[in-house]
């Protein structure tokens, strides 16, 4: 249990960077998980957005690509909203990280 909060207080560090952080969108793109913004923003952005997914992708799924609902919540901080959203195809999960009047960030999983 030691190792899944020190996860998630990684996930809630990386948020708060994320939110303090000023984003480079010179796209205004609020699709951060996408190729575009990617190539438009900075090394810093990058960095953090790419910690968020690892981390959430890594904690939010069980085994069967569900989402733990528990560990979203538990995760989740002052101007950050995490959500399971509907997903584009009916064999995966797909969860929302929104940094509220900024962009998104979405990771997802194949369920069995």
């Amino acid at each position: 249990m030691g190792q899944l909060k020190t996860r998630i207080a990684e996930l809630k560090q990386a948020l708060q960077q994320l939110v303090e952080h000023n984003v480079h969108n010179p796209d205004d793109d609020d699709h951060w998980s996408g190729v575009l913004f990617f190539c438009a923003t900075d090394e810093r952005t990058r960095t953090l957005v790419e910690q968020v997914e690892i981390l959430a992708s890594e904690l939010f799924f069980d085994p069967q690509g569900r989402a733990l609902r528990h560990r979203m919540r538990t995760a989740c901080i002052d101007g950050v909203i995490i959500q399971e959203s509907m997903p584009y195809r009916g064999d995966e999960t797909v969860i929302r990280i929104e940094v509220l009047q900024a962009g998104r960030i979405t990771v997802s999983a194949a369920r069995e």
